[in-house]
């Protein structure tokens, strides 16, 4: 028995809906996933290896009072989305007109997850201040934090609380 594994990804295209000749709804995309590395000579990332996973999704079958409509939802899937699967990996074979028989491993997916997107890259108010500080030749030891606080003539040592 092979465990449920999980994977995230984008969707390099939009996601499909079909029906099988039974009327049962099946959702098929796929799973982008790179690997990236910093090149110093570049001053930029780079990928350095992509994969691509077909992925099909199921309506639930097991609870038929309520089932959860997994195709019909993933069938909203639009190219970009990012999203995590849960699922187990399967080898499909088939036998081509010719004779020839082929497979290819493929996830069928029990349910997935939309991921939020990621935040664009604006820097910050505090970040800006701190890139101008810098600029202005100003060092962590210089400014209003440098400073030690001012004494309140008071030696209370009982707690605040």
């Amino acid at each position: 028995m092979i465990d449920l594994i999980t994977l995230t990804g984008g969707l390099p295209r939009d996601a499909e809906l079909r029906f099988t000749p039974q009327g049962a709804a099946v959702a098929n995309f796929t799973l982008a996933s790179s690997d990236n590395r910093f090149d110093q000579e570049q001053n930029q990332w780079v990928k350095t290896r992509n994969m691509y996973l077909d992925v099909t999704i199921w309506n639930e079958q097991g609870n038929k009072q309520n089932p959860t409509p997994w195709a019909e939802m993933a069938a909203d899937l639009k190219k970009g989305d990012q999203v995590a699967v849960t699922g187990k990996l399967v080898t499909r074979s088939w036998e081509t007109k010719d004779g020839e028989k082929r497979s290819k491993i493929e996830f069928n997916a029990m349910r997935y997850y939309t991921l939020p997107a990621a935040p664009q890259q604006q820097p910050s108010q505090a970040q800006q201040s701190w890139d101008n500080a810098a600029q202005n030749g100003q060092t962590a030891a210089s400014g209003a934090w440098s400073t030690p606080p001012a004494q309140s003539g008071q030696q209370n040592q009982e707690p605040p609380f």
